[in-house]
């Protein structure tokens, strides 16, 4: 058999040593030294071949290739020398470190060097030339998968740390070798070298030497940059390190040499040197040991002498495998210590400089602090006759605010009315957007919306002048262009520097006449039968912009049940949406609003699809009316019993009796019957302090009218000035009188047959 491969297997023809790959973490050869005596390379970090982190010259790399080709045979050679029989078995293999070595500190690229001396090594010794190639790659192999796949693992070279320990351990000589020890083995049953039934055992011994080559030569041959790279030793630990080299050389040459077992005399000098100088001293300390014990072997001397070679192995494996993990593991408990202790003390005196340094700053920010007060001070005495001037304009404009819009809209029978005005969520929360509902001569019904432009006190006061101005000119002539045309000129001579914007309609309840015109101001929404529509036509710029006064109107009749809607801009306009696209919305969602829900639900819907409750930009108000449905069965009025509300009682009997066909002729007369009943109701019934209700009533069955005028007074005594003419009026016009008095009150009914088909 040939030389044994240093992993402690038979060495048959064609073994040779295997090498490796670099390792991730390991610093490059070419790495400045530290200062701080843990330093290593950053976690993370892969240092592959130096031609990667730094350029080499042909020349220098060459000599590098040379270098480890050498050592690498040297250590073949050694090896070969502690063979326990002849020259076939060696439990330790040297260049299986020296491989791994190379490759994690100079990087993967160096691996020819590994093949042409594991070939050189193994061509002597293989049965044939094929056999020792075969050999030699799977030598080279091993140590590039034992480097590769401790820099997975982000292995550090300089053994630091205890996850560096267990993968040099378990990765870079125990599961890796087993890549050596398969294909050299093999190889050499193949060959012819060694009997099949030898496998088992050649496979074992060679897995062995080559994994002991790693954990016992590896770690001595990476601590050797860590001299330079790291903090240099004091003489004192100089002096330390060679009394622990030469301790342990004492220790276990007594014990190799002495039959005794006391081989573990030699884990507390190796703990020593972990403790005390870490890798350094640890790594030469158990290679000592380890080439001590072999040794010992070799020559069958001390606690070896005797044993059978399956003894010795077990013997000699266990005891260097328990001086590789006591050095290297201890040592690397020590190592994460002290760094962590350095990096405690590196954080206190950092944090020790923040806080002189926040210090500085704090007291550098308490002077400007007092500065800033001092000055804050001046100013909030300065600004505190702003303040109160801003708050007395601001109440003034609440007050205008709530004397602009109306306490409650007015009662008007058979035409329902709601009303909605939102504040914008601003600093002046008083606009210039109004509403106003207009009780107008003869039943008609004047609204009005606009919108001055700008918040604060010159819009609210703006806002009272124009809305006291339309209900001026509206009493004296409702037409929508008489009532614009003086609002304009009243605009006109004001000092105002914002836009007046002006809707004005005139609704007839009788005939549902509508009647408006626009002055720059978003067009009125009419919805009926779920379809909406916006009026259009009689639009003219905004009030008081032009010298031109002339106003158009343009008219539509209203069908019952259809719904009015009246707003400001501030429902449909945001940023970066077109007006156009407001206005698509309104009139989807105010189509789209249940045909049964009451205005004031109506308001609220739109109020709550349309405004951001956190954030409204603008002033909103909003007046919608809807006139009730056809009649259809009784009339019932109920008002209060005042002089103005007798319009509102003949309007709605006018509009209930020419829907129900009765002729204009019994209709005029029905009317001045019924208002003379009223009219006694306003006058007689109740006391001067106090107005009570006027109710009124009326029931058609085929061609008999029924009225009832009631209230629930007590009726003052009569003048001695004349009268009772209107007792006699109703009994002339009307079929059938009667009068009914009674503690809750007094009730006048009315009969009259009257003709249908609304024939004059």
């Amino acid at each position: 058999m040939g030389a044994a491969d240093t992993s402690g297997r038979a060495a048959l023809p064609g073994t040779t040593p295997r090498a490796t790959i670099a390792p991730a973490h390991t610093a490059p050869a070419t790495t400045p030294p530290s200062t701080d005596p843990q330093a290593s390379t950053a976690d993370g970090v892969a240092h592959d071949a130096l031609s990667s982190e730094v350029p080499v010259s042909a020349a220098r790399r060459a000599l590098r290739l040379v270098v480890i080709a050498v050592a690498y045979y040297v250590g073949a050679r050694l090896g070969l020398g502690l063979s326990l029989v002849g020259n076939d078995v060696t439990p330790l293999w040297p260049p299986t470190g020296v491989a791994v070595a190379a490759l994690v500190v100079m990087g993967r690229s160096y691996w020819p060097a590994i093949a042409v001396a594991a070939l050189a090594v193994n061509l002597p010794i293989s049965a044939t030339p094929l056999a020792a190639v075969v050999t030699a790659v799977g030598n080279t192999l091993a140590p590039v998968l034992a480097v590769t796949l401790l820099r997975r693992v982000g292995f550090r070279r300089e053994l630091d740390r205890r996850r560096d320990a267990i993968a040099i351990v378990f990765l870079g000589a125990l599961a890796s070798m087993l890549v050596s020890a398969t294909i050299g083995s093999v190889t050499l049953v193949v060959s012819g070298s060694i009997a099949t039934s030898q496998l088992a055992a050649a496979w074992a011994v060679w897995w062995t030497g080559d994994a002991m080559g790693v954990l016992a030569v590896a770690p001595f041959l990476l601590c050797l940059p860590l001299f330079w790279e790291q903090r240099r030793w004091p003489l004192r630990q100089w002096l330390e390190g060679a009394t622990v080299i030469v301790a342990a050389t004492a220790v276990i040459a007594a014990a190799s040499l002495t039959r005794l077992p006391v081989l573990f005399l030699a884990l507390p000098v190796l703990g020593w040197a972990a403790w005390r100088l870490q890798l350094r001293g640890a790594a030469p300390a158990a290679l000592i040991a380890a080439l001590l014990a072999t040794w010992s072997a070799a020559h069958m001397i001390g606690p070896f002498k005797g044993m059978t070679l399956v003894e010795q192995m077990v013997t000699l494996q266990s005891f260097n495998a328990c001086v590789a993990l006591t050095s290297f593991f201890l040592s690397a408990m020590v190592s994460e210590r002290l760094q962590t202790a350095a990096a405690l003390s590196a954080a206190a005196s950092e944090l020790e400089s923040r806080v002189e340094r926040r210090t500085a700053q704090l007291s550098a920010a308490n002077t400007r602090l007092v500065q800033e007060i001092q000055e804050r001070s001046e100013a909030q005495e300065l600004l505190s006759h702003e303040e109160a001037r801003a708050q007395r304009e601001h109440q003034i404009a609440e007050t205008l605010q709530r004397s602009l819009l109306p306490d409650r809209l007015p009662d008007v029978p058979g035409v329902a009315l709601a009303a909605r005005y939102v504040p914008a969520t601003a600093d002046v929360q008083v606009g210039g957007d109004w509403y106003d509902v207009v009780q107008l001569p003869g039943g008609l019904l004047g609204l009005a919306i606009g919108d001055v432009a700008g918040h604060g006190l010159p819009a609210a006061a703006t806002m009272v002048q124009v809305r006291m101005a339309l209900r001026a000119y509206a009493l004296q002539d409702p037409s929508p262009p008489a009532v614009m045309r003086g609002v304009h000129q009243l605009v006109s001579q004001l000092p105002v520097p914002e836009m007046v914007t002006l809707t004005y309609l005139v609704f007839d309840p009788a005939t549902r006449r509508l009647r408006w015109s626009s002055a720059g101001h978003p067009p009125a929404l009419t919805v009926v039968d779920g379809v909406g529509t916006f009026l259009g036509g009689a639009l003219s710029p905004p009030v008081g912009v032009t010298a031109d006064s002339t106003f158009t109107e343009a008219s539509a009749e209203l069908p019952p049940g259809a719904t009015l809607l009246l707003y400001t801009d501030g429902l449909i306009e945001r940023r970066g949406v077109s007006l156009a696209d407001g206005l698509g919305r309104l009139e989807r969602e105010a189509a789209a609003a249940p045909a049964d829900d009451g205005l004031e639900a109506l308001c609220e819907r739109l109020l709550r699809i349309f405004l951001d409750e956190e954030h409204i930009e603008d002033d909103v108000a909003i007046l919608a009316m809807r006139p009730a449905p056809a009649v259809e069965g009784e009339l019932d009025v109920r008002l209060p019993a005042e002089a103005r509300n007798l319009v509102q009682v003949r309007s709605s009997l006018r509009r209930w009796l020419r829907e129900s066909a009765v002729s204009e002729e019994d209709v005029n007369e029905v009317l001045v019957a019924c208002g003379e009943a009223c009219a006694n109701v306003v006058q007689h019934a109740y006391s001067e302090s106090s107005a009570g209700e006027l109710v009124v009533e009326a029931r058609l069955d085929g061609e008999a009218l029924e009225l009832r005028v009631r209230d629930r007074g007590h009726w003052r005594p009569a003048a001695e000035r004349g009268g009772g003419w209107g007792l006699q009026l109703m009994r002339a016009l009307m079929d059938d009188v009667a009068i009914e008095q009674s503690p809750a009150g007094t009730q006048v009914r009315l009969r009259r047959n009257v003709r249908l088909g609304r024939t004059s």
